[in-house]
């Protein structure tokens, strides 16, 4: 595959009074844009989210890398990480902006979500399907979306559940068994929850990208690009 010439941009999205820092990388013949969705990233492009994006972005995605949460928020109550009414509201918020740009809208969507994100946006997506193709959850809380969203979701999921996190292994396999829709599950024996083994973080994001090839439209290429930056 050709090399895509990407522009990688720091911009800031507006989701009711906060305003939420994310990294584009963008070009016009991606075959797709993944969302990659954190609580909070402290420095997006120095960030181990934008090394796992990079591998995205080799496979001819586009990527947008959000922090849910502004550093203030972070700062002030660790506890809002937890708030999925709140994320999954930042949720929607990105997606009414992607669709609100003119070389973004109508591009097939993925969503590679960690931590608390997951259950906001399971919550949100079982809700609201059309948009997203596909979703992965890196070491999620799946959980806490709630038995019945975790039914009625229809988008397909792909549940990546670090062995050594023990915190997380019951709620993730009560959450999984309660998932409707087409789903799969994948333990990393000897991962700790945040991949800094060598070679995990590498690994799960490869496997990641194999999922929303699997799931994302195929893109037709476009023939035109439209002229208006993106803001």
């Amino acid at each position: 595959m050709k090399p895509l010439q990407l522009r990688h941009t720091d911009i800031r999205i507006q989701a009711e009074r906060a305003w939420l820092d994310a990294l584009l990388s963008f070009a016009p013949d991606v075959r797709g844009l993944l969302i990659c969705a954190a609580p909070y990233i402290g420095h997006l492009r120095d960030s181990r989210d934008n090394y796992a994006a990079g591998i995205l972005r080799d496979a001819g995605f586009g990527t947008l890398i959000v922090s849910m949460l502004t550093p203030y928020e972070e700062t002030r109550d660790p506890d809002v990480r937890y708030d999925v009414t709140l994320l999954g509201n930042r949720l929607q918020a990105l997606l009414t902006w992607i669709d609100q740009q003119p070389d973004l809208a109508g591009l097939p969507l993925g969503l590679l979500a960690t931590g608390t994100v997951v259950g906001a946006s399971i919550r949100h997506l079982a809700r609201e399907p059309e948009r997203i193709s596909a979703l992965v959850s890196r070491a999620g809380r799946a959980d806490l979306a709630g038995a019945e969203p975790l039914r009625r979701l229809s988008i397909p999921i792909l549940m990546q559940v670090p062995g050594d996190a023990r915190d997380l292994q019951k709620p993730s396999v009560q959450a999984y068994a309660h998932l409707g829709g087409p789903k799969q599950w994948h333990e990393i024996s000897n991962a700790s929850a945040s991949f800094i083994e060598p070679g995990a973080l590498e690994s799960i994001t490869r496997e990641a990208c194999e999922w929303f090839i699997r799931y994302l439209p195929t893109r037709q290429s476009p023939t035109t690009v439209a002229s208006e930056p993106i803001a």
